[in-house]
């Protein structure tokens, strides 16, 4: 026979709420683990001193059930000893537990899907003069006003990628990232250099919301510079 567990209880929590309550300390489980309820079988029984004459009769009961609850926000796991009462852990943390017979399992949760890849909005090559801008939502180039991509020439030696209008970069870098890299890219408002961008990807999150990404293909002119530049957007 199997030795008995006496979880001992006062008065005043017997006529609570009746759990037996471990102090949860959250388990260390891997990326998928079987918790066993820790006894099979518990005794609970008033400890507190008796007039004379009075007595009480312990409940000596086995595992009846396993669930998983929400203590406090907190996902619970509880062995359940009919009226001897229930015994709790919280959940390891970061996975999902479900009840089964004598304990639990526990698993890490599938990362979510990537996002469903949209259709292409507008693609080609633009060539853009210093000082004009580009519309990635349309392919235009515009002497200034709306647009995403700046060819800024700063001096006569200086010369930027600048967004504007809201859109934003994240600059890549020999190898395209596609739609899904350039979803999940950090972006900034910052502008870059313009000539080491040369044979470079940027990602672009457009004034309109969109996400595209472009590639700086070349930089010609003499003293009138034009920036050569693939680009595709996607819905």
């Amino acid at each position: 026979m199997k030795p008995v567990t006496t979880l001992a209880l006062t008065a005043a929590v017997l006529m609570g709420a009746g759990q037996i309550v471990m102090t949860p300390t959250p388990a260390q489980a891997g990326p998928m683990t079987h918790i066993n309820c820790p006894l099979a079988q518990v005794r609970k029984e008033i400890t507190t001193p008796l007039p004379s004459g009075w007595w009480n009769t312990p409940y000596v009961n086995n595992l009846v059930s396993t669930e998983v609850t929400n203590i406090g926000g907190k996902p619970t796991l509880m062995c359940r000893y009919g009226p001897a009462g229930d015994i709790m852990h919280l959940a390891p943390v970061g996975m999902l537990c479900t009840a089964v017979a004598g304990g639990f399992n526990c698993m890490s949760p599938l990362p979510p899907p990537p996002p469903p890849i949209p259709g292409i909005h507008v693609s080609g090559t633009v060539n853009i003069p210093q000082t004009y801008i580009v519309d990635l939502d349309t392919g235009a180039l515009n002497a200034g006003g709306p647009g995403d991509l700046w060819f800024e020439a700063a001096t006569a030696t200086q010369f930027y990628l600048t967004p504007r209008n809201g859109a934003q970069i994240s600059v890549g870098g020999s190898a395209p990232r596609g739609y899904l890299g350039c979803h999940a890219a950090s972006y900034s408002s910052g502008r870059v250099n313009a000539f080491p961008m040369v044979g470079r990807y940027v990602c672009v999150r457009t004034n309109a919301g969109r996400i595209a990404e472009v590639r700086i293909n070349a930089i010609m002119g003499g003293g009138i510079k034009t920036m050569v530049m693939g680009y595709r957007t996607w819905n």
